[in-house]
């Protein structure tokens, strides 16, 4: 039972309906809230049974109407304007100001106020504490007749029976409203599966304190835009009914208050879930920006940032003394030369300014000394170990080929025998795979030799266009199959350069070969020759029948093909092959991907 309930009281609907609720009720609220506002209700209705008691009459009426007759008799005004709703008789003994005479006024004797020899007497129905400035010598009879209190005591009674129902509203929506918000304080970040506090990916990646002053923000716009409608309607005309303009601020008022409660709900129940997960404050601008100042600070203290690396620690810390030690005799030798004008006292924080100096220089050279003999064994290391994988390759590829030769060679003896129709379709897949592995053995062992430096090169002076055309027409049968167009702009002369004509064959045949493999069907490779600056350019360019989520610098790497599928036959070591022979041979290798095109770039000096 209790996890059906946790499941239901931390599901997603259930937030979202006690959320939206919360919304409605907290709009609904204000909306009541301003029509009172518009009616000019006395809220004060509400709690006071009888009208003569009110604050509205006894503050309103009644002490204004004191104020206004004494002001009449001291004034010597002709009479009270308007026409009070009130009978009154003051008298100092000699003169006397009055709108009714005493009989009439006695007759209302149960709502009467009298002032006389400095005290006030009261009715039987009458408020029984006025408090009103009368100078002593006055004599005041002021009173409300039955009919105007009865219409009053009834217009506050119609009042509180139209406002109590409102008042009775909002209080319910109010507290419901606070229940669902402590409902999702209680629930925000919970998910039924477990006690854990998940932030949200969206709302609460924003730091706390740019949350919390949007939140100001939201609600300083929120009150001067209500504010501001009701500024407005204060100063227009109003009537028992509401106007357009009223209504017009009611609906206003609700969509701003709605626009609101969703923003600032949002914020706060964002900035609950870090308070839950212990963010509220690391995950704020403020804390992050001087976090960084105080680790960036710190880190010059405590080492923190060269943990891993003793010499930089080392250097670190010796930085750090000698800019501390540096600036104290800076501030002794000005100390002293205001003390003392002896230039020898001066001479003191300068020698010893002299000894930090050498110091520091002589165990910082100690130190360098120590880093440039750990990059020396490192670097030493590493070359030893390219060689062993240079030397392990070479073995290897040299032990495989005579196994190799051996059962090419069987199999080719095997080939010619007569054998059944099944067993030649097995012959016939060994010879195509040993072909294969021959292949990657002749690839590997090349690859080796050139890497390693101990290429064995016959540089010659050659004809590169001469080369090139050899290369195509060598291909003819591969350019045949693959039904790729081949397209090239060669020179109309000769260009000779100084190099090793196999090994740039070699590296023509990998390209070449590598674009009619990869190449979309229906497109054309482009064999471009150009020559700018005593350099010969041959670029080889082709269309991709692929994706090629690649950079150029993967497409090098030993054993690795753009094509990710390896659905064509190939080692993955062609571009890397002719990357070193093309160094080797004098040139440069340069590889370009530039949407579907796939470029190679060649590139060696011309010599006479």
């Amino acid at each position: 039972m209790a996890t059906k309930l946790r499941k239901f009281s931390r599901s997603r609907l259930s937030k979202f309906i006690a959320f939206s609720l919360t919304v409605v009720l907290i709009t609904a609220s204000m909306v009541m809230m301003n029509l009172i506002y518009d009616s000019e209700v006395n809220p004060e209705v509400l709690f006071v049974e009888n009208y003569v008691q009110s604050e509205t009459f006894v503050y309103g009426k009644l002490s204004r109407a004191v104020r206004d007759v004494i002001n009449h008799f001291v004034n010597d005004t002709e009479s009270i304007k308007p026409e009070p709703e009130y009978l009154y008789y003051i008298t100092d003994g000699e003169k006397a100001k009055y709108n009714a005479g005493l009989d009439d006024i006695l007759e209302h004797e149960k709502y009467l106020y009298l002032y006389e020899n400095e005290q006030w007497s009261y009715g039987e129905n009458t408020y029984k504490n006025v408090q009103s400035y009368v100078h002593d010598e006055f004599t005041l009879y002021l009173v409300f007749t039955e009919e105007y209190m009865g219409q009053m005591q009834m217009q506050w009674e119609q009042e509180k029976a139209w406002l109590l129902p409102i008042a009775v509203s909002i209080v319910i929506a109010v507290v419901f409203s606070l229940l669902c918000i402590i409902y999702l304080i209680a629930v925000t970040g919970r998910k039924a599966e477990d006690d854990e506090v998940h932030l949200s990916p969206y709302t609460d990646r924003i730091y706390s304190d740019i949350q919390l002053g949007v939140f100001i923000l939201v609600l300083l716009m929120w009150y001067f835009g209500i504010e501001g409608f009701l500024r407005r309607f204060r100063y227009s005309e109003r009537t028992d009914i509401l106007s357009m303009y009223q209504y017009f601020v009611l609906i206003m008022t609700g969509i701003l208050t709605a626009i609101t409660t969703i923003v600032c709900g949002i914020i706060l129940l964002s900035l609950v879930r870090k308070l839950k997960a212990g963010r509220l404050l690391k995950h704020s601008l403020i804390y992050s920006v001087f976090s960084g100042i105080s680790n960036f600070i710190r880190s010059f203290f405590d080492d923190s940032r060269f943990t891993h690396f003793p010499l930089t620690k080392s250097l670190n810390r010796r930085q750090v003394i000698f800019t501390v030690a540096s600036g104290a005799m800076v501030f002794f030798t000005f100390l002293f030369m205001l003390a003392s004008r002896n230039i020898f006292v001066w001479m003191l924080p300068v020698l010893f300014e002299g000894i930090i100096i050498f110091w520091y220089f002589n165990e910082n050279n100690k130190t360098f000394e120590k880093i440039n003999q750990g990059f020396q064994a490192s670097l030493k290391e590493q070359m030893k170990s390219e060689r062993m994988k240079v030397d392990l390759i070479t073995n290897v590829s040299h032990d495989l080929k005579t196994p190799l030769t051996s059962i090419i060679s069987y199999v080719d003896l095997l080939s010619k025998e007569d054998l059944p129709e099944s067993a030649r379709d097995y012959v016939s897949i060994l010879a195509e795979k040993s072909g294969r592995l021959k292949n990657i053995v002749s690839d590997l062992f090349d690859l080796a030799k050139s890497t390693s430096g101990n290429l064995p090169l016959d540089m010659e002076r050659i004809d590169i266009r001469r080369l090139i055309e050899q290369t195509l027409g060598d291909m003819e049968d591969d350019i045949e199959k693959s039904g790729i167009r081949i397209k090239t702009t060669l020179t109309d002369v000769p260009i000779y350069i100084y190099s090793d004509g196999k090994k740039l064959y070699r590296v023509f045949q990998n390209i070449i070969g590598n674009a009619l493999k990869y190449s979309l069907q229906g497109t054309r490779v482009f064999i471009d020759m150009d020559v700018e600056d005593n350099i010969v350019n041959i670029t080889v360019k082709n269309t991709a029948s692929y994706d090629m989520d690649f950079t150029a610098e993967d497409v090098l790497q030993r054993f690795s093909r753009g094509d990710k599928s390896r659905s064509t036959e190939g080692s993955g070591l062609g571009l890397s092959i002719a990357e070193s022979f093309t160094w080797a041979c004098g040139g440069s290798f340069k590889v370009e991907i530039d949407g579907d095109q796939f470029k190679v770039k060649l590139g060696f000096p011309v010599v006479g």
